[in-house]
């Protein structure tokens, strides 16, 4: 009778760790080295959690386990349909005890190869990530007066964003220094989020929860459903740091006034002028140049050390320059 007790609750347990695992790996020909462990990331939902995958696979299959090697206590996430592209938008999987038809497949070597094993949901969702080319810092906590003067006094303003600089051995990185502080005449003044692009969408990084400290933060929440922001407690001088790839953020905060042999985010260097719709940048490097109406439409684009853009209107624009390490963002007006 004990022994039997005993099988039932061991049964209980392995039930249990297939239904919320500790850890996830992959394995197979497609996983460099064989086997891999997955990144367990948190949720907007209280007690919830996904597994990640960011990085390099081969041409071949791999297989999403509870077990870094094939063990009698092993489950296996098998594809509702057999041999799905690891490369899919929420495809749905069934937990298996044997390996047998539970292959998700690989079909060419790369680098940048993003998935996301989603527990509660039972789904698998993949991708071959996009590079970024470019990330702003925006929200309350920014700049002071945002608005001012304009039927949206106080609401968060695109132009207000500070551009992060792109690490140049690892674009994927993107860093910022500068000042936060809690600007009250803004809406949300301690808050801000991250985006992708001069504009609120399509890109934009979350936290999984409303008002988490940036000084603890460590995951960001891609896209997320909700419009969580990060919050700051202190005012002053902020080194924030950010891998869109691996989806991982940091914050330091370095005082009221910055120590030495730390600088403020520097803007490139350039002479722009304005003649009628003609805008014109100068520099002594190649700068990607974009011109933006306030509501973050783009109008115009190119690229050079000697540009000149034209403003399809009379109004006021915002131009952002950037030489892939340094940028600067300016308001022109056309009249």
């Amino acid at each position: 009778m004990r022994h039997i007790i005993y099988i039932i609750v061991l049964l209980a347990a392995v039930s249990a760790s297939a239904q919320t695992p500790a850890r996830l790996y992959v394995r197979g020909s497609a996983v460099p080295g064989g086997v891999q462990q997955l990144t367990k990331f948190s949720t907007n939902v209280s007690g919830r959690y996904t597994f990640k995958f960011h990085g390099k696979l081969l041409p071949g299959t791999l297989f999403i386990t509870t077990t870094d090697t094939p063990r009698i206590t092993s489950y296996y996430y098998a594809p509702n349909l057999v041999d799905t592209d690891i490369v899919t938008d929420k495809a749905g999987y069934t937990q298996k005890r044997d390996s047998v038809g539970a292959e998700w497949a690989v079909l060419f070597e790369a680098d940048n190869y993003r998935f996301t094993v989603d527990i509660a949901n039972k789904q698998v969702t993949g991708e071959l990530f996009t590079r970024w080319y470019e990330a702003w810092i925006c929200g309350g906590c920014v700049e002071d007066e945002q608005g001012k003067g304009t039927d949206r006094e106080g609401s968060w303003q695109i132009s207000a964003g500070k551009q992060m600089v792109q690490d140049p051995h690892d674009p994927n990185v993107f860093e910022w220094t500068g000042l936060l502080a809690n600007y009250t005449f803004n809406d949300e003044p301690k808050r801000f989020k991250i985006n992708g692009q001069y504009g609120w969408s399509p890109k934009v990084l979350h936290p999984f929860t409303q008002d988490a400290s940036i000084l603890t933060a460590k995951q960001v929440w891609y896209n997320g459903s909700e419009d969580y922001k990060w919050v700051i407690n202190k005012n002053g001088y902020y080194r924030i740091k950010i891998n869109v790839f691996e989806e991982t953020i940091e914050g330091k905060y370095l005082g009221t006034e910055l120590p030495d042999g730390i600088r403020l985010t520097p803007e490139a260097e350039a002479d722009i002028s304005v003649a009628g719709r003609s805008i014109t940048l100068r520099s002594e490097k190649v700068m990607t140049v974009r011109l933006f109406s306030l509501d973050g439409t783009q109008h115009a684009a190119a690229s050079g050390s000697d540009v000149t853009i034209t403003a399809p209107a009379a109004g006021i624009y915002i131009l952002t320059a950037t030489d892939g390490k340094h940028g600067t963002t300016r308001k022109i007006v056309v009249k």
